[in-house]
């Protein structure tokens, strides 16, 4: 048996580039590992972007809170785009993809700022969720991310998750 180790994203390449579903060797079945956890470094650098953006301690804590519970929810990947505008190179938000093969853009996105929070979902997607922490953006019709949800207090951060995980759901279909 081989083993292969990586992010999703290089272990789908991997197959798909060598057609390699099997042990060329033994012809047992390849055994794919793959961690998607934060590192403790990347988790320190989220941490400090976090703290650094965030207008308050009380709302960087609410941040991280949320994006511990993301982690928690396994098979995601969460980090900064890279910016040319602000002096560290790093976006001014923390970006939540599913850590699958990506087929669309991040599924969520949290302003350490002020823990606004954008979602990849609709109106439709959430009409059945009757919450006071959603709130909706006004876009252009068809445009995939309306739903916000501000990270205002413990309540609308488990609200948050619950949506983190319906729009996971949603692009993993």
């Amino acid at each position: 048996m081989r083993l292969l180790e990586g992010t999703p994203q290089e272990i789908a390449e991997f197959l798909r580039l060598t057609g390699a579903d099997e042990d060329n060797d033994s012809g047992a079945p390849v055994e794919v590992a793959v961690d998607t956890a934060v590192d403790a470094l990347e988790w320190a650098q989220i941490t400090d972007l976090v703290h650094g953006r965030a207008r308050s301690a009380e709302t960087a804590n609410r941040v991280l809170d949320f994006l511990r519970g993301v982690v928690e929810l396994g098979n995601v990947e969460i980090g900064p785009g890279e910016s040319e505008r602000t002096q560290d190179g790093r976006t001014d938000y923390v970006m939540v993809h599913d850590a699958g093969i990506r087929r669309f853009g991040a599924v969520a996105y949290v302003k350490p700022r002020n823990g606004g929070l954008t979602l990849r979902l609709t109106k439709e997607d959430v009409a059945e969720l009757n919450d006071p922490h959603v709130s909706y953006r006004d876009v252009r019709p068809g445009h995939q991310y309306v739903v916000n949800c501000p990270l205002r207090d413990d309540a609308a951060v488990k609200t948050a998750l619950r949506l983190v995980q319906l729009a996971l759901a949603k692009v993993r279909q």
